[in-house]
Parts: C-alpha cells; structure tokens; sequence
C-alpha cells in the first residue's frame, strides 16, 4: 500500500507551490504595468503631438491678429488721438485764458 501525505509534508507542498504560483504573479504583475506604463506614455505623446499639430497653426494666426490689431491700434492713436488731444488742450488753454484776462479787468458797478 502507497503510504499517505502526512498533513504536515501536504502543508508544506501547498506553501511551496503557492509561493511559487505568487512569484510568477508577482512577475507577471510588474511584466503588466510596464507594459501599462509605456503604453500610456506612447498614447500621452501622441495625443501632445496631435495637439501641437493642430493648435500651433491656430496660435500662429492669433498672434498674427494681435501684431495686426497692436498697429492698427499706434495708427490710430498717432493720426487720430493725439491731434484731438492736442486741439483739445489748446481750446482749453485759450479758454481758460480769456477767462483769467476777464476776471482781471474791473467791472463797472451798477447803479
């Protein structure tokens, strides 16, 4: 007759082949998040490299808006503000002017 697993030797078969079974899951589990990792990254710098194609010609035509408006804005403020402000000015010094040279001169009183 074949003589029976003492509990203690099936014990021991069973802690070895789970330890074994657990390193090979250990291994594969590292194997898998490598795989995740660089898979995610391929996939983030792609996704980066869709963006920039695509919003880098947009950025370009917005910063060609802004130079555009920033002219149109100094031309503007060189031909057309400035001498407002200039005429302004010199009305409101002659005006105020008059008004000093008026309140110099002696009213006649009233009788």
């Amino acid at each position: 007759m074949i003589p029976l697993l003492s509990i203690a030797t099936a014990r021991d078969i069973i802690i070895i082949i789970y330890g074994i079974v657990g390193i090979i899951a250990f291994f594969v589990f590292i194997l898998v998040g490598a795989l995740l990792f660089f898979s995610i990254k391929g996939l983030v710098g792609s996704a980066k490299e869709i963006m920039a194609d695509s919003i880098k010609p947009t950025l370009d035509s917005v910063r060609d808006t802004a130079r555009s408006i920033q002219g149109t804005t100094e031309f503007v403020g060189n031909q057309a503000v400035k001498p407002i402000i200039r005429t302004y000015g010199i009305v409101a010094g002659i005006r105020k002017g008059v008004s000093l040279v008026s309140s110099l001169t002696p009213r006649k009183k009233s009788s």
